[in-house]
């Protein structure tokens, strides 16, 4: 999968819509929520955010959002800015965006954006539940 035919982002925490974060009041000005979705994944605690991280067993999943991102590249700069991951932002960033599959509600996969954590976790408490907004 090419990076830019990928028009959809897969949202697991302060950028979903009930989270309260400001930016993601922006997201909903820009982008169009297609609804819940799930992806293979965990997420750990980082006290303000989340981080996902990759599976270790195919039963794990994060739960979260997708969205219809605008043909605008300015979109997708805004995310990497927010997410401390623009070129622009000093190493080593703590996110980069990459390119996996969601299932959305109705069991359709979907190819998106996500952010995924970069620094060291093993320290960090895993969220037992994959949901940050959820989360015990």
């Amino acid at each position: 999968m090419r990076g830019d035919t990928v028009r959809h982002l897969f949202v697991y925490g302060t950028l979903r819509s009930n989270s309260g974060n400001p930016k993601a009041q922006w997201l909903r000005k820009v982008a169009k929520h297609r609804g819940q979705a799930n992806l293979a994944g965990r997420l750990v605690d980082l006290g303000e955010y989340p981080g996902l991280l990759p599976a270790t067993s195919p039963l794990q999943r994060v739960r979260g959002e997708l969205w219809e991102l605008p043909d605008d590249p300015a979109v997708l700069e805004e995310l990497d800015r927010y997410e401390g991951c623009h070129p622009d932002d000093p190493e080593p960033h703590e996110y980069c965006r990459i390119v996996c599959t969601a299932t959305d509600e109705d069991g359709v996969r979907v190819w998106c954006w996500t952010y995924l954590f970069q620094w060291p976790a093993e320290h960090r408490r895993i969220i037992p539940n994959g949901d940050w907004i959820c989360r015990d």
